[in-house]
């Protein structure tokens, strides 16, 4: 398993501490047994100046060379500069930067680390359940649910709180009721239904993938369309989603990876992928 920690900072000094440290930046006691050393981790440190030219896109054009070849990443970034990647804190496990006061950086880099390493364990193990996974990859913009939101926002805004894993069992087990045939008999299939309600299965076709292509879509959609929290997914199933009725209609307006809105009228079904794209 092959995890990238991208750290994004303006801190000089702590720059220069990681690029010496490379190899001893990720405290081995958090990683010499447990979840890590089940799936035989690999810990890869990158590195980013953050200044007054940063944007968001040349920041996402960094994190997709990076990304590029991990099965996972941890993003560490300033806290002043976490708005640069509001759009990236549906794909990767974000984390703000602490100040290091003085120049003795090992203790407290340690620190900062250790934390958001186990954190991202536990979140990783969950994933890791096939069942689980089709949880996490619901739309997070298209399915209507509240129980979704609060996932969301457990696995962005709220995710060093403790109880991580504890939590997030617990709401997707709230998810999972939602989790039901068809009333017609012909059905087999379990879906996940929202409120509006709509019927989403996570299917097993692999016959296309996300368009990412710029114009029309944004630099944080290649990222989404391959990342969720952290973790790569398997960026070429997506959700069929339709209605109860016989035949089956879709009918509604749907947000889509780059905040577009794509209007259903009438459809027997929609392909809809992860991050939302249609």
């Amino acid at each position: 398993m092959r995890i990238v920690i991208a750290v994004a900072t303006a801190n000089g000094a702590l720059r220069s501490f990681l690029a010496k440290q490379r190899p001893n930046v990720v405290p081995q006691g958090t990683v010499q047994k447990g979840y890590f050393a089940e799936r035989q981790a690999r810990f890869f440190v990158q590195l980013q100046a953050i200044d007054e030219k940063v944007s968001a896109d040349s920041l996402g054009a960094w994190l997709r060379r990076i990304a590029n070849p991990a099965d996972a990443l941890i993003l560490l970034i300033d806290k002043d500069s976490r708005h640069l990647v509001q759009s990236y804190e549906d794909a990767y496990f974000i984390a703000e930067i602490p100040e290091y006061p003085g120049s003795v950086m090992q203790n407290q880099v340690s620190a900062t680390l250790a934390p958001i390493i186990r954190h991202f364990g536990n979140f990783c193990r969950l994933f890791d359940s096939q069942k689980n996974q089709k949880v996490f990859l619901l739309p997070l913009d298209i399915f209507k649910a509240v129980e979704l939101k609060r996932l969301r926002d457990r696995l962005t805004i709220f995710k060093m709180e403790v109880g991580l894993a504890e939590d997030v069992e617990a709401i997707i087990s709230q998810i999972n009721e939602r989790a039901r045939p068809k009333r017609q008999k012909r059905f087999k299939r379990v879906y996940f239904v929202d409120d509006r309600p709509l019927w989403y299965h996570f299917g097993l076709e692999q016959h296309a993938r996300a368009e990412n292509g710029a114009p029309p879509h944004a630099e944080h959609c290649w990222h989404t369309s391959c990342f969720r929290f952290g973790r790569r997914f398997d960026c070429q199933r997506h959700f069929n989603v339709d209605d109860d009725s016989n035949p089956t209609k879709v009918y509604g307006s749907f947000v889509t990876c780059h905040g577009e809105t794509f209007e259903a009228s009438g459809q027997s079904h929609l392909n809809v992928f992860p991050n939302g794209f249609i």
